[in-house]
């Protein structure tokens, strides 16, 4: 007998029964969770749930829900972070502005939390990356609720301290969409009953966006200067980058610099650093109330959801998570500007990706003491156009939607 689920579900039971008299004085985002609840809108039975746990997640919501709305079917998007929730009502005013759309905080793995989402009754729910909740697979599966994995990532040292329950949830999915080889074999050598390879969402989602406001006035202020950007940098790699960055201006004294911390929760602490650093900087919550003030040599991006689009201003972009971290994160959010890239050599979490792009001779995996040879070796820019190298290598990424779209179709 597999006693997991069974523990899981007592102790989910009792967390419950414990929190639910002093639910009104959880901190945030927990008690957003615990009272979710689907608009009353949705028709019961005739609408898509959409979980992404945060902004990775998120960003790889928007080609699929197009797709979804070419069927005129209701969809409701959830979120399990703050940062998540920033970003989900940001994506609503703008990229996923319909009357179809819909989103929100995703609801506690409780069941009095769940039971209002189960009652509403969607037509299926699509759980973005690997998200195993126990609770919400098995009561899906109670109430004949379809539940589909999309861009399914597994690893197995992610899976092998509580294979388990990883096991019992994985033999309750309906399908899965897998993004890569290694993950398909694992998800079906671990009990999910159908899978697919999709390919990797975040490669799909490559198309160039024209510069948002208030961009575009950052950019005349900026006209002509040469411009690093540092995205998704995990404690510890600003002042890495930064003392790069310091010698280069040395050389250029005109360079510029935008700073994106991965975590917002970070924003205050990176600032302290800018400071103990001595180093000139404007945070761009401020800036962007005073925008007709120019920047100091550093912008602090301390707003959520920007990042994506500001990396086309860039000479060079340096993508954090692999310097410090084991896991790195998306190059392609500069690359599909033809914009120079560089990561650290622990690109774990997205080797499917960095792995082709090496050999464009656009995107380089290099340890920090050898950048400064590889930036000093490289020509000037004169041109933005994208290598032949590099359309070969997004055209097959391009594929994943079409691959994912042919499993959910019939299911929609």
């Amino acid at each position: 007998m597999n006693f997991f689920p069974i523990v899981y579900r007592l102790f989910f039971f009792l967390v419950d029964v414990a929190t639910k008299p002093f639910s009104f004085c959880l901190p945030h985002p927990f008690s957003d969770r615990r009272k979710a609840h689907p608009p009353n809108h949705l028709p019961s039975g005739q609408w898509i749930w959409i979980q992404a746990v945060s902004l990775g997640e998120l960003l790889l919501v928007p080609p699929l829900v197009k797709k979804i709305l070419e069927k005129k079917i209701h969809i409701h998007i959830t979120t399990s972070t703050t940062a998540g929730c920033d970003l989900l009502d940001t994506l609503l005013r703008t990229t996923l502005n319909h009357d179809l759309v819909s989103g929100g905080f995703f609801p506690l793995d409780l069941e009095s939390s769940l039971k209002p989402w189960i009652n509403a009754k969607p037509k299926f729910l699509i759980l973005m990356e690997t998200e195993l909740w126990p609770n919400l697979i098995r009561l899906c599966k109670k109430n004949n609720i379809p539940i589909g994995i999309v861009n399914g990532r597994l690893t197995f040292k992610s899976t092998r301290w509580i294979q388990g329950l990883t096991t019992n949830s994985l033999s309750q999915i309906d399908f899965v969409v897998a993004r890569d080889h290694d993950s398909k074999v694992l998800f079906k050598s671990l009990g999910a009953p159908e899978v697919h390879y999709g390919g990797n969402l975040k490669a799909a989602n490559i198309l160039p966006e024209p510069l948002h406001k208030p961009w575009q006035d950052l950019n005349l202020l900026w006209t002509a200067q040469p411009i690093w950007v540092i995205g998704n940098t995990i404690s510890g790699e600003e002042i890495l980058i930064l003392n790069l960055w310091k010698k280069q201006k040395e050389i250029q004294p005109n360079l510029r610099c935008i700073l994106a911390p991965r975590q917002p929760k970070r924003f205050d602490e990176v600032e302290e650093l800018l400071k103990s650093f001595h180093l000139a900087y404007t945070r761009a919550s401020y800036w962007k109330t005073n925008s007709q003030r120019i920047p100091e040599d550093i912008l602090l991006l301390d707003t959520v959801g920007d990042l994506p689009n500001l990396y086309q201003l860039a000479e060079f972009a340096f993508i954090g998570g692999g310097w410090l971290g084991r896991g790195g994160h998306n190059p392609l959010e500069s690359l599909r500007y033809g914009v120079r890239t560089f990561v650290g050599p622990h690109y774990d979490n997205f080797k499917d990706l960095v792995i082709p792009l090496l050999r464009t001779e656009s995107l380089w995996a290099l340890p920090v003491h050898e950048l400064e040879a590889q930036i000093n070796n490289l020509p000037v820019l004169i041109s933005r156009d994208l290598k032949p190298s590099l359309k070969a290598v997004f055209e097959e990424f391009g594929a994943a939607l079409d691959r994912t779209w042919k499993v959910l179709e019939p299911r929609i």
